[in-house]
């Protein structure tokens, strides 16, 4: 029997076996004669997931679909690193109660193109606009030109970067820290991981920091090696031969029914899973071993990570959801829901955002003896990592004060703010809270500058040798502490003492700050984020003065006594010690 025919019988008998059958066909590899059927491919109407089929042993499938006019059906095969072959996304039109579409995959070339450079940003911007818009507004761009990394790492970002600590300034000649290797990944990779950060010829793409194609054209990233930092040993990317020589088009994302023309897209689990953010937020100190970012195993560990109702990826809060419907292109395409036209804005430390995760709360009591305690929680109740994470810059104090009647009290137990919440200039300066009334929550490395000379710390994770402590609250977790203030004596009755307790946020260790002249961070906002405060008022019981019981006049003779003797006994031994 012909091809089609047999085709044809086979679609109606299972159409007839199923109830309902209303597009049926097969898929098949594209330039293949006679036809290979691709077993195994995910089928459904493009924009519409549900309902699906696997495609059967000879590719072929039944979609229970019933549309009112022409739609398009896809058909993807998730891809796979080391697979001996790998297929673009295809699809078909299609109409309601056709039984013999036919979906075409094109097979991903296995072959690496030769000289490929890549494409910069401003490329991808000419058909997806909105998203290259929200990634200008975020953090991931421009990322090789950000001012404090520059000053660093050359002392070249801001008019006071030279001073303090500079990378350049003291680490061997050719010495990299592997900085580009997360800042200017595209031009990293192509120069094998050896790319000075602020060498002069870094190309366009390379100086736009996380461009599209560090994500898009990134294609596995390895488990076993989740500490290793990024291009050098975990993540893996692919640039496939193309006959035109273009190869930026080959991209890969968590869609797995785009079929534009002019794009040649792989479907990627991996975009959808936390994994690919360990690309570049997971590593350590490859000589050392010391931890540098510990953010997507802090999210393992999370309630986040747990399947079920409450599970989310980085995407879901750090990419929010677009509104209502609309594509993904410029230039049309099917209506897809907001989940599914992820913003790229990549939200992170705000005032808002961590005002929103994080909870905080005080709470105060007269003790006994004249003291009054304050009790501070701060709960990681949102974030599906620590507080803080990232950098090993970042640091988190809670500040407490208490006065009564405007004259601040005197703290006479529990915790006190860490030294790393001062300055290294002499004296107190306004900003210094170091052993200030309070705590502090943060990672702090140590190690010696370019593996020489004496122990400093903090130091960045490219001289970290060591993790001296770590107080970052885990998600899900809270964290207390107590501090204790003397009250005055003599209070009267309805004597009233005011607490404020404060969290505080700052975006990078304060002596850093202040040495590299650092005022606002690189997008003008705050160093320091007040993220909660919180006011008390607590009416005191009256504290009477305790008065010393006089002593009668027979008793202040023995007293005058005994001390006359003590001091002539005092002064025969002085005498005896000169002999």
């Amino acid at each position: 029997m012909p091809r089609r025919p047999l085709l044809l019988a086979t679609t109606l008998a299972l159409a007839a076996a199923a109830g309902r059958a209303d597009i049926g066909g097969r898929v098949l590899v594209e330039g293949e004669f006679p036809d290979v059927p691709v077993a195994g491919a995910w089928v459904h109407v493009q924009g519409q997931p549900a309902p699906g089929v696997f495609a059967g042993p000879d590719g072929a499938f039944l979609l229970d679909v019933d549309p009112v006019g022409a739609v398009v059906v896809v058909a993807s095969l998730s891809y796979a690193e080391g697979a001996a072959e790998n297929f673009l996304i295809g699809g078909a039109f299609a109409v309601n109660g056709e039984t013999a579409a036919e979906i075409r995959l094109t097979r991903l070339p296995a072959a690496e193109q030769p000289g490929h450079q890549p494409a910069p940003y401003t490329q991808c911007a000419g058909c997806h606009p909105q998203q290259a818009a929200d990634w200008e507004s975020s953090r991931h761009a421009f990322t090789a030109s950000n001012a404090w990394v520059l000053d660093l790492y050359s002392g070249s970002g801001t008019p006071g970067g030279g001073a303090g600590y500079v990378y350049t300034a003291t680490h061997d000649p050719g010495e990299t820290g592997n900085c580009a290797t997360c800042h200017a990944p595209m031009a990293d990779l192509l120069a094998g991981g050896t790319l000075a950060l602020d060498d002069p010829a870094i190309p366009d793409y390379g100086l736009q920091g996380v461009v599209c194609v560090a994500c898009h054209q990134l294609t596995d990233i390895d488990e076993q090696h989740l500490d290793a930092l990024h291009h050098l040993g975990k993540a893996s990317y692919r640039f496939p031969a193309s006959p035109d020589g273009d190869t930026s088009m080959f991209v890969w994302g968590p869609l797995d029914d785009v079929t534009f023309g002019g794009m040649r897209p792989s479907h990627s689990p991996l975009h959808r899973s936390s994994l690919l953010c360990a690309s570049c937020h997971q590593y350590k100190n490859p000589e050392t071993g010391a931890s540098g970012q510990s953010t997507y195993t802090e999210w393992l560990a999370s309630p986040y990570a747990q399947a079920g109702p409450g599970f989310r990826t980085c995407q879901d809060c750090h990419m929010p959801a677009s509104e209502g419907m609309g594509t993904i292109c410029l230039f049309g395409g099917v209506e897809r829901p907001g989940v599914d036209r992820k913003r790229h804005t990549w939200v992170g430390s705000t005032p808002e955002t961590m005002a929103a995760n994080v909870g905080f709360s005080a709470s105060a009591e007269q003790l006994p003896g004249g003291r009054l305690r304050v009790t501070t929680s701060v709960e990681n109740f949102g974030a599906g990592h620590d507080f803080p994470t990232g950098v090993g810059l970042r640091n988190v104090i809670v500040l407490v004060e208490a006065t009564v009647a405007g004259a601040p009290l005197e703290q006479v137990g529990g915790a006190t703010i860490p030294w790393w919440a001062d300055d290294e200039v002499p004296g107190a300066q306004p900003g210094d809270l170091a052993g200030l009334p309070g705590t502090g929550y943060a990672k702090v490395m140590r190690g010696r500058i370019n593996g020489q000379g004496p122990v400093v710390r903090p130091v960045l994770f490219v001289d970290a040798e060591e993790v001296e402590s770590n107080t970052q609250i885990p998600s899900g977790a809270i964290a207390s502490a107590e501090v204790e203030f003397a009250l005055p004596l003599g209070l009267a009755p309805g004597a009233e003492v005011e607490v404020t307790a404060r969290l505080l946020w700052r975006r990078a260790w304060r002596a850093f700050a202040v040495t590299k002249g650092w005022t606002e961070d690189i997008r003008g906002g705050p160093l320091e984020v007040e993220v909660h405060r919180e006011e008390l008022t607590l009416p005191l019981a009256a504290i009477p003065v305790q008065e010393i019981p006089a002593l009668a006049p027979g008793g202040l003779a023995l007293l005058a006594a005994a001390l006359g003797a003590a001091a002539l006994s005092r002064l025969g031994r002085r005498r005896g010690s000169r002999r």
